[in-house]
């Protein structure tokens, strides 16, 4: 296995501004939020006026305002905590200043991690007799299923900052996992002895369980 720096190339940087929010994808986000918010904030309400008091329409208004306000705001406050209202902002900073890692890997032993929670498959794949490197994702699947990963001799683009994919190529051949193992379980995941995407585990892959 190998790992190289370098600037991202004009493919690579197709591949980022493709992963920018449309300003219909922003008022979409926002909106499906908003709706969400609306829901929480105003079904109270509503079971209030039927169950308990009628409330007079001078009050309901001024109440539905300001819930209304407060539904607008912690949107945004979560889109913001979350990343979504600067992604576009992002996306060219890491263009502009952001370093490809390209992790290039020949192996000839592939072991299948199940998925139990949509976090996508995990796959090991034998780095020497001593050394294993662990992929997880659900783009893996998706490339499984089109027999292009796993893969013989491939390498993998990945935002230096972030670890996040940016494009794998395939020069081999497909690789069918000689065995699959179960997911990790619940007391794994709450206690941290589990595998993360990218981590090269000091471990042949034989005794991986």
């Amino acid at each position: 296995m190998e790992r190289t720096l370098r600037p991202y190339n004009q493919e690579e940087i197709r591949l980022l501004r493709n992963r920018k929010f449309s300003t219909w994808q922003h008022f979409e986000n926002f909106g499906m939020k908003w709706i969400g918010a609306t829901i929480v904030f105003i079904v109270p309400l509503l079971l209030f006026e039927k169950f308990v008091k009628e409330v007079p329409p001078s009050t309901e208004l001024p109440i539905l305002i300001v819930l209304e306000l407060i539904a607008i705001l912690l949107v945004l406050y979560w889109m913001n905590k979350s990343g979504e209202l600067d992604w576009n902002r992002n996306i060219e900073k890491e263009i502009k200043s952001g370093q490809a890692e390209v992790i290039s890997i020949k192996t000839e032993t592939v072991v299948k991690r199940k998925d139990p929670k949509d976090f996508g498959s995990g796959f090991y794949l034998k780095i020497d007799d001593s050394k294993t490197l662990y992929l997880q994702g659900q783009y893996y699947d998706e490339l499984q299923y089109s027999r292009r990963f796993p893969n013989s001799d491939f390498s993998i683009v990945r935002s230096k900052q972030t670890g996040e994919m940016i494009d794998i190529k395939a020069a081999g051949k497909y690789l069918k996992p000689i065995r699959k193992i179960e997911p990790f379980t619940k007391e794994q995941y709450e206690s941290g002895m589990i595998h993360y995407d990218g981590e090269i585990l000091e471990i042949a892959i034989d005794e991986i369980k």
